[in-house]
């Protein structure tokens, strides 16, 4: 295989669009590309032959740098940036030996700019946890008064208190699911471990199911263990919930199926009610912007698509034969030798 030329390298460290510095064996600078410049506000003069301890804004992080390279290794890390005119910048950044015919010839580091990410991130942390706190407290307030009031009427009257109340619930339940979604953005996939998906299902399901729907619980005797979290109990949850709260069958009846395969385990939740619009399916789970999803309001789904997908599996609808719905839940399997 021909070697390219070694002017393509320089090419790729002036053209790449992220500040990149180079330095010598003893951390003088003595390259910089155009990204560097436009990024600091610096000439070139002013940095060639400086130590770059300018650029970053914590000691102590320059120090770990240092220390890093000093035994051959390379550092990766967030750090704040330190630009001419004094602005700190936050970001991610990468150092590494550079070495030539095995000999360490000098240093390399880039940087990116992640300060509008952690901008956004922060105001929608900001948002989320204030207006969970309203909306908790404020329909607390109203669910409150209604009961009050409730407990003084009869009638029509009541009937449609007892509505209002049933929203205020819905209200709650859709603010404790965002507040689930909002804790599932900031998992590691690292904290997936095996998990009993048959005794998930067994102490979840029928609580969840009143006495006016008869349930069909079908699990395997001995455990199936998946990948998952302590989440996943809120995603049978959301499914089941949906499937007894509108399901509007004269004789309503619920089926939790747990079925495995040498690399899967599916949970199936299926209903006999009249099912969901067919112009309404592409929209279930949030894949596609619509305004008025209805069935199980929409958000509780969108989460229960994020969590599967964050586990590596997925969750998927098909209507009933002759009526009602069917979701399945995908899951990863973990050998039982593991």
């Amino acid at each position: 295989m021909t070697s390219p030329p070694p002017e393509i390298y320089r090419l790729i460290f002036h053209e790449t669009p992220n500040p990149t510095v180079v330095t010598d064996d003893s951390f003088a600078i003595v390259d910089v590309n155009q990204a560097c410049l436009d990024f600091t506000g610096y000439a070139r003069e002013e940095m060639l032959g400086s130590m770059p301890t300018f650029l970053v804004n914590d000691p102590n992080t320059y120090e770990e740098m240092i220390q890093a390279l000093d035994r051959g290794d390379p550092w990766e890390g967030e750090l704040e940036a330190v630009t001419k005119s004094d602005e700190r910048v936050f970001g991610r950044g990468a150092t590494f030996p550079l070495v030539t015919d095995g000999e360490r010839v000098g240093y390399a580091g880039i940087f990116i700019d992640l300060s509008e990410r952690r901008r956004s991130e922060q105001t929608v942390n900001v948002l989320n946890r204030v207006l969970r706190h309203n909306i908790r407290n404020d329909a607390n307030v109203v669910g409150g008064a209604l009961s009050t009031v409730r407990d003084a009427i009869s009638g029509v009257e009541r009937e449609l208190v007892d509505r209002a109340v049933d929203r205020v619930e819905r209200l709650l339940d859709r603010a404790e699911t965002a507040r689930d979604l909002h804790e599932l953005l900031d998992r590691s996939p690292a904290a997936l471990s095996p998990t009993d998906l048959c005794a998930v299902v067994e102490t979840t399901v029928p609580p969840l199911v009143g006495d006016e729907t008869t349930l069909h619980l079908d699990v395997p005797g001995d455990p199936v263990r998946v990948l998952a979290d302590d989440a996943v109990s809120r995603a049978v949850a959301a499914l089941v919930e949906n499937a007894v709260e509108y399901n509007d069958a004269s004789d309503p009846a619920v089926w939790v199926d747990v079925e495995t395969t040498p690399t899967e385990a599916v949970v199936t939740v299926a209903d006999d009610g009249s099912g969901i619009e067919p112009e309404r399916v592409d929209y279930l789970f949030g894949r596609r912007e619509d305004s008025q999803l209805r069935h199980g309001q929409g958000l509780s789904l969108f989460f229960v698509d994020r969590l599967l997908e964050f586990y590596g599996g997925s969750v998927a609808y098909r209507p009933r034969d002759p009526t009602g719905c069917v979701f399945e839940l995908r899951f990863r399997r973990v050998p039982a030798s593991s």
